[in-house]
């Protein structure tokens, strides 16, 4: 008789041999839910999962609790699946449509080492796997670490997994990524957000900055191998094609000036270095000097030549690598290590030290052009730190970038849409050397996080909708981030018929409670953002009201995300929006330009612990953090709703009677059903790195509290200015 297995008062009489069986059969019929185009390349079940490295070999005794699941690798992700029950409520509360909480995308992958008899080495296009492989260990480029263990997996397992990534995961060529396999329709192509690939894209940036009486719109006809330029870009309206074009063959990628923003008075141009072939600067000096007609003041612009003040592509990279390994520790003993040393070992990687000379000499930039100096940004290509300092040079100066669409809109113009190499800086294609290689992005990201955290109510943003680009860099299935310029990107369409989905239809990865993580509850719209006036009476009577946040997927600019432009009608209107945001220096106050207050030094500057630490289980807090702050800061956003729309209703039914205050505000909170805020925020546990980790509060209440916050700021029915909460009495 089988003998049974006491569980308290329950007894079992399965054998342990059958319950494996059981689990086998599972692992065996488990399928993947697949995208279009995704094919399943390899499979080991019975594999465990570390987020850590084991103490000291593979067959040691294991520091963390282990997750036992299938291991599948595909030609677009290594995907793995627990089989334990947790997998149900060990979820991260950000949900990607496309990854699941253990899912990695190839792409993301910058390391693999296997792990074999408590040796290390690593797999790769220039070595062969053993024979045999204990577990594999893989490091991530957004500075995630995960170890899978093949002890309990079918003999030759870890062989097969590790073939399989080294087959998917290095691919020689651009046309092997998944975007060139991901082919289903994509149905609303044409977003608000300007792609900067058509004409008409810059031409309303120059009208929206005032900058058309001197600068203009130039098409390219036909393109040359080497053009890394979009097909229309903006020049000196005092050249002529064949001027300009004379004069850009003397610059490294034809890139002579380009201009970027401006204003009346002013104007950002970007501008490659001579070749090495031109023995003098005659040509550079009329370009020059066309620039300074350009001028309302016919000044001499401030010609930056960014390699001198600025590091390389290289030390960025070194940099970001130093970063990652302190920010990744491979075991808990590193960990250890680690954390005495921890400020020197950061100081050591210059990550912070390069984040400082960026916002320092954007911010000694931006104040020239405040002065009405126009400022030539040069660099060897045009198209990599120029990326960095033009973009912070504009969140300083113009507050449109900071908001949500404003700053998907400056990535695409400066960085996208005029050329910056993403494929070559990340490594999309596998190489020998890494010399072109630099997490430039990623400096602009962390720089803008800075301005984040030293402006909090001046971005429309928060650091998720940050911490999230950086993500996407990875996720080859929209082509953003995964081309080095325009010219390639038309290549790719024209010869393999890939689909193009711009990362910014945020509704294609998430749903909308992670898409109301985006918005920062903190942020007041200045007045030269406003879309309509003040009465005379001191009270709004407008829809939107000051301070109104405009949600990502709801209205924006009264254009939904999914509109398509191309109709007439619809460009018409985005014209007169353009109108809107136009930059008008008699609305736009000091406070709106922050140049002269920011901090720029390393000892006023923060690590981005969200995006650099969260996957570190040892260093998060839990039910603490500024996740906290944030979602009461959320609750108080819902309350003066609340309190608004009361105040709202009683102004209606006013009757020229007066209502005492006390009497407003204890029916206003009343109108909360008895659910109050703070019952509300003690109720609800979430973590220091929230959303990027699990959650072990309750999810459907906090969805539903985020949820209703973004239907309000879609709706422009937030505002936090006291005039908004104001009211004429006459007698």
């Amino acid at each position: 008789m089988t003998s049974g297995h006491n569980t308290g008062n329950f007894t079992s009489y399965v054998t342990d041999e059958a319950l494996n069986t059981s689990k086998d059969v599972m692992q065996n019929d488990f399928q993947p839910k697949l995208l279009d185009g995704e094919i399943e390349a390899a499979r080991a079940k019975n594999v465990s999962l570390y987020i850590a490295q084991k103490k000291k070999a593979v067959k040691c005794r294991i520091i963390q609790e282990e997750k036992l699941g299938t291991l599948i690798i595909t030609n677009f992700r290594l995907s793995f699946t627990l089989f334990d029950g947790a997998d149900t409520a060990d979820v991260a509360y950000q949900e990607n449509n496309f990854l699941g909480k253990y899912d990695i995308s190839l792409s993301n992958i910058d390391k693999i080492y296997q792990i074999t008899d408590k040796k290390k080495r690593p797999v790769g296009p220039d070595y062969r796997n053993s024979s045999k492989v204990d577990a594999i260990r893989i490091i991530c480029k957004n500075f995630r670490l995960l170890t899978f263990d093949f002890s309990a997996s079918d003999i030759g397992k870890g062989k097969h997994i590790a073939d399989a990534l080294l087959r998917f995961a290095f691919p020689s060529q651009h046309h092997v990524l998944f975007l060139y396999n991901y082919k289903l329709e994509y149905y609303n192509a044409v977003r608000s957000v300007r792609m900067f690939n058509q004409e008409i894209d810059w031409t309303q940036e120059l009208e929206r900055c005032g900058a058309s009486n001197n600068w203009r719109v130039l098409g390219i006809l036909s393109r040359s191998i080497e053009d890394t330029l979009p097909r229309f870009y903006v020049v000196p309206k005092c050249l002529t094609n064949h001027e300009y074009f004379d004069a850009a063959r003397s610059f490294q990628k034809g890139r002579a000036a380009i201009w970027v923003w401006g204003t009346e008075q002013a104007a950002l141009v970007r501008m490659a270095s001579l070749l090495d072939t031109i023995g003098d600067t005659t040509v550079e000096n009329r370009i020059l000097e066309n620039i300074r007609k350009c001028n309302a003041k016919q000044l001499q612009p401030h010609l930056i030549e960014l390699e001198k003040i600025l590091p390389s592509i290289q030390d960025v990279y070194h940099s970001y690598i130093k970063l990652r390994e302190l920010c990744a520790p491979e075991s808990d003993r590193i960990f250890m290590l680690q954390d005495t040393r921890f400020y020197t070992t950061l100081e050591k990687s210059n990550w912070l030290f390069y984040v400082s000379l960026c916002l320092q000499h954007s911010s000694d930039f931006a104040k020239k052009m405040r002065k009405g100096e126009s400022v030539v940004l040069q660099e060897a290509e045009g198209r990599d730190m120029s990326c960095i300092i033009s973009c912070l040079i504009q969140l300083l100066l113009d507050p449109y970038f900071r908001t949500i669409n404003g700053f998907q809109t400056l990535i695409q113009k400066d960085w996208v849409s005029l050329g910056h190499p993403f494929s070559d800086r990340f490594g999309h294609v596998s190489k020998k050397v890494t010399t072109d290689q630099g997490a430039l992005f990623l400096l602009f990201l962390d720089c803008t996080w800075q301005l984040l955290q030293q402006f909090p109510d001046c971005f429309e943003f928060s650091e998720t909708f940050l911490t999230t680009i950086w993500d996407s860099v990875f996720l080859p299935i929209f082509d953003t981030f995964q081309f080095n310029c325009e010219r390639d990107r038309e290549k790719a369409v024209n010869e393999y018929k890939i689909v193009l989905r711009p990362v910014w239809d945020w509704g294609e990865q998430f749903s909308d409670k992670d898409i109301a993580l985006f918005s920062n509850p903190l942020y007041k719209k200045p007045v030269s953002l406003e879309q309509d006036g003040v009465p005379e009476s001191g009270y709004r009577r407008s829809r939107i009201p000051a301070g109104a946040l405009l949600m990502p997927g709801a209205e924006d600019l009264r254009l939904q995300f999914g509109e398509n432009l191309s109709t007439p009608r619809q460009s018409a209107k985005l014209s007169r929006n353009i109108q809107l945001m136009r930059i008008n220096t008699t609305d736009v106050t000091e406070n709106d330009h922050l140049q002269d207050r920011i901090q720029t030094s390393v000892r006023n500057l923060e690590i981005w612990s969200q995006c650099y630490f969260r996957w570190i289980p040892m260093l998060e807090i839990k039910n603490g953090g500024m996740p906290q702050v944030d979602l009461f800061n959320r609750m108080l956003v819902n309350n003066i709703h609340r309190l608004q729309r009361f105040l709202s209703e009683q102004f209606t039914n006013f009757n020229h009677n007066r209502i005492s205050t006390n009497s407003i505000l204890n029916n206003s909170m009343d109108t909360s059903g008895g659910d109050s805020s703070e019952n509300q925020v003690v109720q609800i546990q979430i973590n220091s790195f929230f959303p990027f980790t699990s959650n072990t509060g309750n999810n459907a209440e906090l969805s539903d509290i985020l949820t209703s916050n973004g239907q309000l700021a879609a709706d422009g029915s937030i505002c936090y200015d006291t005039a908004s909460l104001s009211y004429q009495y006459t007698d």
